[in-house]
């Protein structure tokens, strides 16, 4: 490892009219120097350029190519090797803020090298921009190379895939506390925006706004970082008192100036010193706030939260002693940007527990609901069959009350008519035939009734018939019976039934009482089609009688009856009579 070197320094800007290279140091006296040099250390506020040579010893192997391996040359810088350009990157003239700050591996061909060989580093660097240049190793390019991707993946890679992880779980919690507006959600991912910010000095190369600003920026990222995961480590352990909160508030404006100032004057190690030491502090009150709730109140989500905390307050307090110890100013060996990684696996695992937990939660929730909903569905369900049933039975009763009424106003008044003749000694025994036989007919017809038709209305005329067959023949009616193939009724019930029977039972009577044994026809088909579903069924009751005047009897007992039960069951009654005969005629449309 090259430590000694002598360098020849100048704190004057380059212009791209004087320009650098190797001998461009003329009149600038060199100096002995130790390498590391931390040009923020050395030169605070200052930008500059300096050349360092370095003089080493070679002897060629054969086995494996030689390299050279640094791990800072910031911000630019020109490398040449035995007066020859090896290397360079950046302009010397307008150095990047955070150029030159990765790890360099640079091979060497054996042809550039001697047995006694002179290495000219050149850089420019930027005031609080991290300039210098650290030792150079040189050796094999299997070393070289080994020492150069531990130390990229550490500085540069590692910040850069944990940054991108850090916004990629900020997005989901974002997505869960726009649902849920749990303000743990938030604060997680705000803390994870706020690390991914902080780490992007250890990955970019320059930088999208002035060096002032952009520090504020970087230096705001971990205070809020702090903030977030305070107020989320107290909200984990139910902190029932205000001064942790009153103390978080505190923290956030100490930061503030001390942020301002920082990024103003980076160089100043005070300064740093402060910024590290207010971080420890607050954490160390947080953990022993988060210790203190554990041993009181111990659950899995305060063990989890204290031991993360405490891990990270114990290796960022070891970072600041042994670095101190070991002069590293710029902080490149700290593990400190890999221990926020603990804490917010630490949140992460939080809200996922806790997560899992209300969605357990829920699940048993909707178990017990549907259990609930399913013995309401059975308490409905015996309910609504006890209420069909209680229909059913007040469907009974008022068709037992309905059969009542009409034995008693059928049925009956025919037997007190025949029990009337028969005490007065005045009734023919034609007489008294006539009314039992229309009281058995009634009596059959209300039985009748109660059969289910099917729909067939064609059945029921045909029972009809059959009813009044032996009074027809002993009124002397021929009787013509026209009835068709009927289409299917949809709906007949035995209320429509009845009410249709003691209708055309009326017509029936009116026939024989006046029809003086002529003819009788009986005509009924359908008006529609035989295959709509919707359609009107024409049934009439001719007689051969002499007639009456419609006009005079309309107001009687019979034809009244008989368009009262019409409008009942939806039909059309009309009734025409001449000396030719009399037509009741009935329109009954079919239902869908």
């Amino acid at each position: 490892m090259l430590r000694n070197a002598e360098a020849a320094i100048s704190l004057t800007r380059c212009t791209a009219d004087s320009g650098i290279d190797a001998s461009n140091h003329a009149g600038t006296a060199l100096r002995a120097v130790q390498l590391p040099q931390y040009w923020d250390r050395t030169f605070p506020g200052k930008d500059g350029r300096a050349t360092y040579r370095l003089t080493f010893r070679h002897v060629a192997t054969g086995h494996d190519s030689p390299a050279f391996y640094v791990a800072r040359a910031a911000n630019s810088f020109e490398m040449w090797l035995n007066g020859k350009l090896l290397a360079a990157s950046g302009d010397l003239c307008t150095p990047a803020a955070y150029g030159g700050q990765r790890p360099l591996y640079v091979p060497v061909p054996e042809a550039m090298l001697q047995t006694d060989n002179t290495l000219e580093i050149t850089i420019a660097a930027l005031a609080s921009a991290r300039g210098g240049l650290s030792p150079v190793e040189f050796g094999p390019g299997s070393t070289m190379r080994a020492r150069y991707e531990g130390a990229l993946w550490f500085r540069v890679i590692g910040p850069l895939v944990i940054a991108a992880v850090s916004l990629v779980l900020a997005g989901i919690s974002l997505l869960i506390w726009w649902r849920q507006r749990d303000p743990l959600f938030g604060l997680y991912a705000l803390a994870e925006i706020a690390w991914a910010v902080s780490l992007a000095e250890f990955f970019l190369t320059d930088v999208p706004l002035s060096r002032g600003v952009w520090q504020v920026i970087i230096l705001s990222g971990r205070a809020v970082f702090m903030v977030a995961t305070a107020r989320f480590a107290l909200i984990i352990i139910d902190v029932r008192v205000r001064w942790p909160v009153r103390l978080v508030n505190i923290y956030l404006w100490v930061k503030l100036p001390l942020i301002v100032l920082m990024a103003s004057v980076l160089s100043v190690p005070f300064l740093k010193m402060a910024d590290w030491a207010i971080n420890v502090v607050m954490a160390c009150i947080v953990g022993s706030a988060l210790v203190w709730s554990t041993l009181r109140r111990p659950n899995r989500e305060r063990i989890a939260l204290a031991t993360a905390v405490g891990l990270s307050t114990a290796l960022t307090s070891a970072d600041i002693v042994r670095i101190t110890m070991i002069g590293d100013f710029y902080w490149e060996t700290a593990l400190t940007k890999y221990v926020s990684l603990l804490f917010s696996l630490a949140m992460a695992w939080l809200l996922a527990e806790r997560y899992t937990r209300t969605s357990r939660m829920l699940a048993e929730l909707n178990h017990d609901l549907d259990q609930k909903v399913a013995q309401k569905e059975i308490e409905l369900h015996n309910l609504y069959a006890r209420s069909r049933e209680i229909e059913r039975e007040q469907a009974a009763l008022k068709e037992r009350g309905r059969i009542m009424r009409d034995m008693h106003d059928g049925l009956g008044s025919t037997l007190v008519g025949a029990l009337s003749l028969l005490r007065s000694g005045k009734g023919s025994p034609l007489a008294l035939q006539q009314h039992l036989q229309q009281a058995l007919d009634t009596l059959k017809l209300s039985v009748d009734a109660l059969q289910d038709t099917g729909g067939d209305l064609a059945a029921v005329l045909g029972n009809l018939r059959y009813r009044l067959r032996d009074r027809l023949l002993a009124a002397g009616l021929t009787v013509d019976w026209q009835v068709e193939r009927l289409p299917p009724v949809a709906g007949l019930t035995p209320q429509i039934v009845r009410e249709l029977q003691y209708l055309l039972l009326e017509a029936f009577s009116n026939a024989m009482q006046h029809a003086g044994g002529g003819a009788l026809r009986v005509v009924a088909r359908s008006l529609g089609e035989q295959n709509t579903e919707a359609g009107t069924v024409l049934i009439e009751v001719w007689d051969s009688g002499p007639g009456f005047d419609v006009a005079t009897v309309i107001h009687g007992h019979g034809l009244t009856n008989m368009r009262a039960r019409a409008a009942a069951i939806g039909a059309e009654l009309s009734i025409e009579s001449s000396s030719e005969g009399t037509v009741v005629r009935l329109l009954l449309p079919l239902l869908k």
